[in-house]
């Protein structure tokens, strides 16, 4: 319908351009045949007037209304007759005076020269091709305007066409919608907290906002603002034809009723779409609401930059107390100015910094209020008197001073969550406004400028903010660093003078901590520690501090590239002696291992990370240096240029840890999950997505990575960082542990113990853990010593971080990977190598011309299939002098040739030893034999002794035993009968009793019955 709806326009278009061209083309018909009436006429007729000549027009035109055409050849022959006026007035006064003069010039008035004619002549033929090409040009014009606006209607349909316009009471919802709280999430869904929105916003009605106020924000804002229904036709056209002409001075197209459309309706996302959905939208508001609801609702919902607290504020009431500190209704004019050129942009023309204090300079926002002045002047709205008092008026002194007493308290997440979400919105402003971060970088005013605007978009549009951190194994991480901080080290009290006011504070230092849990595939941040008590510091050490990395840098940047380049293999060879190297100034330091130690040894590379050799480590970083720059690999690892700078590369030390900055926590993780993740980094971040309050996602993280170094060599450079934890200086970690894990990790110790690291990696997460004093006040070094806490301070950051896994394992089982195992990549070769020399057995070419074979005890180890160890060369050693080489292959000739000797004494020694042995051992057979003949006979003698005297004792024996059966036979016997005989008297003496007492008992018995039966017959009548 829409097309057919151009098809038609472009028709009668058409018809109304080729009438146009007929009619143009009758009017040039007549006007030759009226100049061939005049040329027909005598030549001394008069030249007609401009009138005579309009009034010659035939009738039917006069009578027709007046069109730009006709209008148009009227000007054109205006201008013609009055060249002839005042060409015959020119002549006139200078024409000759005497006779013969006037005789030519009475001539020259009957008869027009020659030249006269050609003047006409000319006039009349321009004339006629500039009319033809203007019409032209006036039809191509509408032509041109007529597609152009039946295809920009079809845009604009093409654009609103699927959208549902929204109701009364929709609208009024969100117009009067004041909620925009944002809020931040958890990996689970579990709320963080509400961002803190220092927004300040109170909504009044109109009749207490000033009108001053009121027509300054008409003048400025919209000054058609009770004219227009809710769009002005011509701003929008100029806005767009300067958006599309790409115009450097673009002038706002919106009134105060889109500006309201766009901050409570829709977005402020820069589309065609947006836009015509505002016009829609500000057409329907204007069709609902009167203008006073309209203006009303913008006053309390625009921002109004900042108030003396450095809190945003949004709403008139808001804005006059707290820049002036008076009520909305008794503003002055210069206050009122200022106010009303705040929305425009409220954060640069605001008075104060988003600490509340007032800016240093003030100029923009008081240039705004001029401006504002001079519109209010030019509409009307105050007189000239007023206007020159109010530009004039010293308003700095009306804004009130600063308040802190408001200052709110944050947590290392929320400030993270909050920093991060900010940037992210941030970027999306400055690219949607086609800036780029550089941009920004170069100026300060500028980044301050979309800083603020993020930071009112993340606190005002009702965002939530999903982040990647595990609520439980987070909070199981607070856990441990409250319980355990104590046992980091010990408090240190710092004496402080402030330098303004003299007065001395103690400052109190604990040792703080900064840990990131980091998932290796994704780089998601699981969970954080920014320090051991966010009301003693706030400084995150998770994120924002950069400390010296010690020799947690050695895989990072020495060992990964040295294996990468060929550089190296584990089993490379390499002296433990004295090595001298540039200091990056002007002279000389020797490098030693800790505590001064030079062993001169020689040893495996493996070897020498296992056990943080500082000697081999920078043998291999100076070997390095000869064919490529190691540093190089440190920014693709994430451990920018801002934190250790490309001039460090050069610098020896850097390779046991000396920079003048150093990397932050986040950073060094990040590094060793690339070698976990098979050489793969992937950028970090914590935010998965950002929604806006109707659920739309705004934001979605994707990720980055980059390949940094091959599998192969990632997989060697992990198997070597076991042996740190199996063999080396971290031994003792794996049996703190509650769960077994495959471990690959790094120990460090910075110059004079300022910062302990440990990180270690699964194959799923690496997790590290920092420890040091924050050491705050300039001058005053505090160092992890054996004065700072009980035990190695190395020890105790160990142990945390066994703390801390333990802790996140119980948390989360499914995160640390436990049981799990890195898996070795096609491309490893495991070979067996001399002991010695790290490479094959053969032949060596001395330095003297001399061969010698290489053999002896082997080991076996694994390599890159591309850089697999040949025969052993002279040369074998990294970073081994001429000196050093020939001592060594010197020794090695007279160690072979002792060998030898000690072999052929070995020998003679164990025949000889093997001769001493057969005589023994005859001797001592012969000697068993005699000695047993002569235990024989003593053992029968003594056998017959024994027996003779066993059956003396054994008779003996019998004989007692008979008599002593007797005696017991014959006492039995005698106590036998002296017992009956006592029992039968007992019993004969008891029998005797008993019948002695019943016949007694009888005999009373018998007694009372006789008395009993006397006394009844006594008692007879």
């Amino acid at each position: 319908m829409l097309l057919e709806k151009v098809k038609t326009f472009f028709i009668d278009a058409k018809q109304a351009a080729k009438k146009k061209w007929v009619a143009f083309k009758q009017k040039q018909a007549a006007k030759k045949e009226t100049t061939d009436k005049n040329s027909s006429q005598p030549s001394n007729a008069a030249e007609p007037s401009v009138d005579s000549a309009y009034r010659s027009k035939p009738k039917t035109h006069q009578t027709e209304p007046e069109t730009l055409d006709d209008k148009f050849i009227a000007f054109l022959l205006a201008i013609k007759g009055w060249v002839v006026m005042k060409w015959r007035a020119l002549k006139k006064k200078f024409g000759k005076k005497t006779s013969k003069g006037k005789h030519r010039q009475t001539k020259d008035e009957k008869n027009p020269t020659s030249s006269e004619n050609s003047l006409f002549f000319g006039f009349n033929v321009g004339y006629t091709v500039f009319k033809n090409l203007f019409i032209t040009l006036i039809v191509v014009i509408l032509m041109g305007v007529a597609f152009g606006g039946g295809a920009g209607l079809g845009y604009f349909a093409y654009l609103v066409s699927n959208d549902e316009p929204p109701t009364y009471e929709e609208m009024k919802a969100d117009i009067e919608n004041l909620e925009t709280t944002s809020s931040a999430y958890y990996a689970g869904g579990e709320l963080i907290s509400d961002l803190k929105t220092d927004l300040k916003r109170i909504k009044i009605p109109l009749a207490d906002m000033s009108p001053l106020i009121q027509n300054a924000i008409i003048a400025t804002e919209d000054e058609y603002f009770y004219d227009h229904e809710g769009v002005v036709p011509k701003a929008v056209v100029r806005a767009l034809a300067q958006e599309v002409s790409g115009a450097t001075n673009v002038s706002g197209g919106s009134t105060l009723t889109q500006q309201l459309v766009k901050q409570q309706i829709l977005t402020n996302e820069v589309s065609f779409k947006r836009k015509a959905n505002e016009i829609l939208l500000a057409f329907r508001l204007e069709n609902y609401f009167s203008k006073d609801e309209i203006l009303e609702a913008y006053l309390n919902v625009s921002p109004f930059g900042r108030n003396n607290h450095g809190e945003n504020i949004a709403g008139l009431q808001e804005a006059t107390s707290g820049i002036f500190g008076v009520a909305p209704n008794e503003v002055s004019l210069p206050q009122a100015a200022f106010i009303a050129g705040l929305p425009q942009n409220p954060i640069v023309y605001s008075p104060y910094t988003q600490y509340g204090e007032i800016k240093e300079d003030l100029t923009t926002g008081m240039a705004r209020k001029d401006e504002v002045l001079f519109r209010m002047y030019r509409e009307g709205y105050i007189s000239e008197d007023e206007y020159n008092e109010a530009k004039n008026y010293d308003l700095a002194q009306d804004f009130i001073q600063q308040d802190t007493s408001t200052q709110q308290k944050n947590s290392y997440l929320y400030d993270k969550v909050e920093k991060e979400a900010r940037e992210i919105i941030m970027e999306k402003l400055y690219t949607a406004d086609k800036l780029t971060a550089s941009d920004l970088a170069a100026d300060k005013s500028l980044y301050d400028e979309y800083y603020e605007k993020a930071d009112q978009e993340i606190r005002m549009k009702g965002f939530k903010i999903n982040t990647t951190i595990d609520k439980p194994v987070y909070e199981a991480m607070q856990n441990v660093v409250t319980n355990n901080a104590g046992n980091l080290g010990y408090q240190k009290e710092v004496e402080w003078t402030n330098p303004d006011t003299g007065e001395v504070v103690t400052i109190i230092e604990p040792v703080q901590n900064g840990s990131v849990l980091m998932n290796n595939a994704t780089g998601a941040i699981l969970s954080f520690i920014g320090g051991v008590d966010f009301e003693v510091s706030q400084v995150n050490h998770a994120f924002d501090t950069q400390r010296s990395p010690g020799s947690t840098i050695k895989p990072l940047l020495v060992y990964a590239p040295a294996l990468e380049n060929g550089t190296i293999t584990p089993a490379t060879i390499v002296p433990q002696t004295t090595l001298v190297v540039p200091d990056g100034v002007n002279g000389t330091h020797e490098i030693t291992n800790d505590g001064g130690n030079v062993p001169n040894t020689w040893i495996s590379s493996r070897e020498g990370l296992a056990k943080s050799s500082n000697l081999v480590t920078s043998r291999i970083y100076l070997e390095m240096q000869k064919s490529f720059v190691p540093g190089e690999y440190l920014p693709k690892m994430g451990i920018g240029t801002d934190s250790i700078s490309e001039e460090e590369y050069a610098n020896p030390s850097l390779a046991i840890g000396g920079t003048e900055h150093g990397a932050t926590v986040l950073e060094q993780t990040n590094a060793f999950a690339t070698l976990a993740n098979n050489g793969t980094h992937t950028e970090s971040y914590m935010i998965e997505s950002i929604e806006n309050s109707a659920g739309d996602v705004i934001y979605q993280h994707e990720t980055k990575s980059n390949q940094v170094f091959s599998p192969q060599t990632a997989y060697l450079t992990i198997d070597m960082m076991r042996d740190v934890l199996d063999a080396g200086t971290a031994t003792e970690v794996k049996g703190q542990l509650n769960f077994s894990a495959d471990l690959a990790g790094k120990t460090g110790t910075s110059e004079e113990q300022k910062d302990i690291w440990f990180i270690a990696s699964t194959p799923e997460v690496t997790l590290s853990s920092w420890i040091g004093y924050d050491n705050s006040i300039e001058g005053v070094t505090n160092y992890l010593n054996e004065y700072s806490g009980v035990g190695s301070a190395g020890r105790r950051n160990r142990a945390f971080w066994s703390q801390l896994a333990n802790a996140i394992n119980s948390a989360n089982p499914s995160i640390m990977g436990a049981n799990k195992s890195f898996q070795q990549p096609e491309g490893i070769v495991s070979t067996t190598v001399n002991d010695k020399t790290g490479m094959k057995a053969g032949k060596v070419k001395l330095g003297n011309g001399k061969e010698t074979t290489v053999s002896g005890e082997t080991k076996t180890e694994i390599f890159n299939s591309k850089y697999l160890p040949g025969t052993t060369t002279y040369n074998f050693a990294i970073g081994a002098n001429a000196k050093e080489l020939q001592d060594y292959w010197g020794g090695l000739a007279s160690s072979e040739a002792k060998a030898k000797m000690e072999q052929k004494g070995k020998a003679d020694a164990k025949a000889k030893a093997e001769s001493e042995k057969a005589k023994a051992d005859a001797d001592a057979k012969a000697k068993a034999e005699s000695e047993k003949v002569k235990a024989d006979a003593d053992a029968k003698t003594k056998a017959e002794s024994e027996k003779a005297k066993a059956d003396a004792d054994a008779k003996a024996k019998a004989e007692s035993e008979k008599a002593k059966a007797d005696a017991d036979a014959k006492a039995k016997a005698e106590s036998e009968k002296a017992k009956a005989d006592a029992d039968a008297k007992a019993k004969a003496e008891s029998e005797k009793a008993k019948a002695d007492a019943d016949a007694k008992a009888k005999a009373e018995s018998e007694k009372a019955k006789a008395e009993s039966e006397k006394a009844k017959k006594n008692s007879t009548p």
